[in-house]
């Protein structure tokens, strides 16, 4: 792993404990656990909400950290006018959005969960977005990472969770969103082949809670170590390995460790 993703990875996790150890974030959590009622002492709740702070700003890091390791091999090139952007202004028909939603409720059935079907979800959406005439809603929207290959010109559009760990409702909101997020790009993109662009639901971790009855694993979702091998010459284990050594440190304990005794002694 080169210098500079070591950097990265250094510099965000001190920010990410500085931002979520300020004065100004410990008041917040001080007035919002003081008007609860709980067996938990307060500073206990505060300090596991500064724990909870800091893991979904590390998944948001994440995001950064995949676009600078696909923005540093030779053959890829990020679509900046749409990756990492919060607020992207898309259109979605009336069609593909109740096509997605209908798709979301029949894989509920476990006779109709198939790759089959999903390409077949796909194919429609490139299809209707071509033939549509009714009227588009426009809505804004953010993009994780979107990078062509541009050896082949493939496009590749990357939905990014740190871990595969939701709960079941937000599980369904994960697949929907992803899916519909695939129809505003097909439309944006003006895609006419479902070659052109491939959505891939992408977890930093390894880990696989279950199964997704929405996706399949073998085309459309990919983990760290399987993603690293197919797009990236750095290795995923001399990233993970970094990240696991960062946070053993004694210098990291020791930030932790102060943050806790500043908590508690409040």
């Amino acid at each position: 792993m080169d210098k500079s993703a070591k950097q990265l990875i250094d510099n965000a996790v001190l920010k990410i404990i500085k931002n979520s150890s300020s004065e100004k974030k410990l008041k917040k959590f001080d007035k919002k656990h003081t008007k609860k009622t709980h067996f938990i002492p307060k500073e206990y709740r505060i300090f596991a909400g500064v724990l909870q702070s800091m893991n979904i700003q590390f998944g948001n890091f994440i995001e950064t950290l995949m676009e600078m390791l696909i923005s540093n091999e030779a053959n890829y090139e990020i679509c900046t006018d749409y990756s990492g952007k919060k607020s992207n202004n898309f259109k979605l028909s009336q069609h593909n959005d109740s096509l997605i939603d209908s798709y979301i409720t029949h894989c509920q059935d476990s006779d109709y969960n198939s790759p089959d079907n999903f390409n077949k979800l796909l194919n429609d959406i490139i299809k209707n977005c071509n033939n549509d005439s009714d009227n588009d809603m426009i809505l804004k929207h953010d993009i994780d990472l979107l990078f062509k290959n541009t050896e082949n010109d493939i496009t590749y559009y990357l939905e990014i969770k740190y871990n595969d760990d939701h709960d079941t409702g937000k599980f369904v909101d994960i697949n929907r969103k992803f899916i519909k997020t695939y129809a505003y790009l097909v439309k944006e993109l003006n895609i006419k082949n479902s070659n052109e662009l491939i959505p891939i639901l992408f977890f930093f971790n390894n880990k696989r809670m279950k199964g997704n009855i929405y996706v399949p694993e073998e085309s459309n979702i990919m983990r760290g170590e399987t993603f690293f091998k197919e797009f990236l010459t750095v290795e995923y284990k001399d990233v993970s390995d970094y990240i696991t050594n960062l946070s053993e440190s004694s210098e990291t304990i020791k930030m932790f460790s102060d943050l806790y005794e500043k908590i508690t002694k409040k």
